[in-house]
């Protein structure tokens, strides 16, 4: 771990390793400070501190294809139409699409770019900064069990409707649930190693409209706890109204 990223702070970030699949896109990100995903084909959860990128074959014949070598900080999220992402390509089949717009800091290079020993077919990872920062290879990434799906999957099974990435202000909310006086917007935040106290009070890290109320739940808190995760989210909930649920 190197000392501009001390371990303890690296546990608490998140990461999504996206995959970088043209060098126009790279381009792109490193001069303008931008990457592009499909509504239609993101993943449940885009919110992350940092974006990793996998280069595909598309760089072969580089040392850099088949690797994650750059990463670079998040600073702004905006869902907007291709047209006016590439307005230079007006008239492509996709240009009324929407795509999620992530703004990004200067692309930094990986001390140790992590190759994909075995792995060709990537789509998207979310990990944890200190993952990113000591793998050797692109499996080593992977959460065994990752804590975002296991809350989502039990609010499904609660007849909750988890709505992913609603993007309020300029960042995403992991999780909303519409509740009858508002909405409840749920943060898993990245911690591994010790289960710290979950509260709907917690700092958060952008102004929230009214009617809407936040939870920060940290992973291992939802890994070794999802019942009291649960029955917080029922308190918010109850504290908004009551929940919606679903009827489908």
């Amino acid at each position: 771990m190197t000392d501009a990223y001390p371990h303890a702070e690296a546990r608490r970030r998140t990461v999504l390793v996206a995959v970088m699949n043209n060098p126009e896109d790279l381009h792109r990100a490193a001069a303008e400070g931008w990457y592009r995903i499909p509504q239609r084909r993101a993943p449940r959860r885009i919110g992350a501190d940092y974006l990793a990128f996998y280069q595909t074959g598309a760089f072969r014949g580089q040392p850099e294809a088949w690797t994650i070598t750059y990463f670079a900080a998040t600073r702004r999220y905006r869902l907007v139409t291709r047209r006016q992402l590439l307005p230079e390509e007006a008239d492509h089949p996709r240009a009324d699409d929407y795509y999620f717009c992530i703004e990004i800091g200067p692309l930094q290079r990986l001390e140790r770019p992590i190759p994909s020993a075995t792995l060709r077919r990537i789509t998207f990872i979310h990990t944890t900064l200190a993952r990113l920062l000591e793998a050797r290879d692109v499996r080593e990434l992977y959460l065994r069990e990752d804590p975002f799906e296991k809350l989502w999957h039990a609010l499904r099974e609660y007849r909750l409707r988890p709505l992913p990435n609603r993007i309020v202000g300029e960042r995403p909310l992991d999780i909303t649930l519409r509740a009858r006086g508002g909405y409840l917007g749920i943060q898993c935040t990245a911690e591994e190693s010790a289960i710290e106290e979950v509260s709907i009070a917690a700092v958060q890290p952008w102004p929230l409209p009214e009617r809407w109320a936040l939870l920060h739940l940290p992973a291992a808190r939802i890994q070794h706890d999802l019942n009291g995760c649960l029955q917080e989210i029922g308190a918010a909930l109850l504290q908004l109204g009551g929940s919606m649920l679903n009827q489908d």
